[in-house]
């Protein structure tokens, strides 16, 4: 099977090479590994893709790695329209890092989340941090404490509903200070 899809579509996948390495050797040479670590690995496809699918990355990968050993500092960016079928479909694959907004919000709200925490008092604190930071059970946090369990809830609800309050409060006033 893995034989007829090379055979069928080896045209793209020494184009896709050839994008990436701007060499016909090379690309070559990266397709011939590729179909070596497919045949060898071929065992460990989990068919969550179709078969082409996965062989197209594998010669990707092959590729990238002929390109690392070059040790070439210079990256070339190629336009998609000169680019074959199948790696610009690759391009097209979406970056799953957060972006930079997203990052400096989830940085401002960590800050915010900590401030509040700060705010409580120090048993309050104690109980919170133990409980959601140190992911300790009501029970071992108690003990670690010195103070029976009932006591040990008591200060964890009244923490929460100290900082729900106080993020409220915080909310309220930057809405209306914009």
């Amino acid at each position: 099977m893995l034989q007829e899809i090379f055979l069928a579509s080896r045209e793209q996948f020494l184009r896709m090479a050839y994008v990436v390495l701007r060499n016909r050797e090379d690309a070559e040479d990266a397709l011939q590994d590729a179909l070596i670590s497919a045949y060898k690995h071929l065992r460990s496809f989990e068919g969550r893709t179709a078969l082409k699918t996965w062989f197209t990355r594998v010669v990707l990968n092959a590729a990238l790695m002929i390109r690392r050993r070059r040790k070439s500092t210079h990256i070339e960016f190629v336009t998609e329209s000169s680019s074959g079928d199948e790696f610009s479909k690759i391009a097209r694959i979406a970056d799953k890092r957060p972006s930079p907004e997203k990052q400096y919000a989830a940085t401002e709200t960590f800050e915010f989340a900590k401030a509040l925490i700060d705010g409580l008092g120090p048993g309050l604190r104690q109980a919170f941090t133990m409980t959601y930071v140190d992911e300790n059970r009501a029970k071992e946090a108690g003990a670690k404490l010195g103070v029976n369990m009932t006591t040990f809830k008591s200060r964890l609800f009244r923490a929460r509903k100290e900082l729900v309050d106080e993020a409220r409060a915080a909310v309220d006033v930057r809405s209306v200070s914009r």
